[in-house]
């Protein structure tokens, strides 16, 4: 809070700041306390994606036991990675498919398996569907402080000079959910909308079925949001993707399954949406002077993400004038370990490192306590 009021407009203000959270699973537990973890949501019954493929041929393609399989009814987290990465490899390598396996039944086992997480995610908590605008929220105590929060934060900017100044906040986010589109609704007042100020890394052809009414934002009003690892609402359509966020039927996601980045044992990111978000996301870190990590254990299987997160401070004079908060009830041990791995010259030299040990939640009421009263 001491940064947020140094970096807030004042007299001698030090012009634009960015301010980054990259969200993880922590980050909706904290918002919404059923909200899944990795090992829950990617657990789910083998009925969701038996309209793609039999159990007996699901075992047989992936070397599963089949009696087993049948009595448990279920898919492991273990079991889905190497049903991704064998997926991936049939469609990298033509030559090494099975007999019955094509183009076409590769596209519906895939889409069969989106639905499938759209589905577990809703078997565990609901999704904040627009019908017709998202909801105004009857929010938990700790859902008003995190709201507090980020209302504070998104008042931090002025443009009354001729160039900007103060503190513009921005996201990344592992999830796929709409926690932060949901609070970001919260804080802005009646009449203003999210999707005219946010900007997604891509531009969608349309947003809930209605015309993108901005279709090029104005650097002066935009803050980033940008889903690393695709979400619910982000709809391929031909070469273009539009957001959805309305509640859809199940045969209608098989249809057209959203952009979701499944766990695999390498992971593919060849999806054009992937190739287009990532730069934007190397570019939003690189030109980001304090970085607030919430509830994302930084696994070595996100090996391509990690690397997207070190282009926060690449060398350590990238990192001077850095500062990163990391925000996990964790140990400050395994917080210690999981950031050096990405940022080596912690503790030697630069970026500044700060940690949490707590939920956002908890991190939230903090913050909020030591705002000023007038804001």
């Amino acid at each position: 809070m001491q940064l947020v009021e140094d970096f807030s407009p004042h007299p001698e203000s030090r012009g634009l700041t960015n301010l980054t959270f990259w969200a993880g699973a922590g980050f909706s537990k904290a918002w919404d306390t059923k909200a899944p973890l990795c090992k829950d949501l990617f657990k789910f019954e083998t009925p969701l994606i038996e309209r793609a493929v039999s159990t007996l041929a699901l075992s047989r393609m992936f070397g599963f036991d089949p009696l087993a399989l049948s009595r448990s009814k279920n898919i492991s987290p273990a079991q889905l990675r190497q049903i991704v990465y064998q997926l991936d490899m049939y469609e990298r390598y033509p030559d090494i498919r099975s007999r019955y396996i094509d183009d076409q039944n590769l596209r519906l086992f895939r889409a069969a398996l989106r639905s499938a997480v759209v589905q577990r995610y809703k078997q565990i908590t609901e999704l904040n569907y627009i019908d017709p605008g998202f909801p105004r929220l009857n929010p938990t105590p700790a859902q008003k402080d995190i709201i507090g929060l980020f209302d504070y934060l998104l008042r931090l900017e002025d443009g009354s000079e001729p160039l900007l100044e103060g503190i513009r906040t921005h996201f990344v986010t592992t999830n796929y959910d709409f926690v932060i589109e949901t609070i970001l609704n919260e804080v802005l007042g009646e009449g203003d909308s999210l999707f005219w100020r946010t900007y997604r890394g891509f531009t969608p052809i349309r947003i809930a079925n209605e015309p993108n009414t901005t279709p090029v934002h104005v650097h002066d009003f935009t803050r980033c949001l940008l889903k690393i690892n695709g979400g619910f609402e982000i709809l391929p359509s031909g070469e273009d993707y539009l957001l959805d966020y309305r509640h859809r039927r199940l045969n209608d996601i098989l249809n057209q399954p959203p952009v979701l980045m499944l766990p695999s044992r390498e992971q593919n990111y060849n999806d054009p949406y992937f190739l287009t978000i990532f730069p934007k996301a190397v570019r939003l870190l690189r030109e980001t002077k304090i970085l607030v990590l919430v509830g994302y254990s930084l696994p070595e299987d996100d090996a391509l993400l990690r690397f997207i997160l070190h282009q926060f401070a690449e060398a350590p004079e990238d990192g001077r004038g850095k500062y990163i908060f990391y925000i996990d009830p964790c140990s400050y041990q395994k917080k210690r370990k999981a950031i050096t791995q990405v940022f080596p010259m912690i503790g030697e030299s630069a970026p500044e490192l700060y940690t949490f040990e707590g939920g956002f939640d908890a991190f939230a009421a903090e913050c909020v306590r030591l705002a000023p009263p007038n804001n």
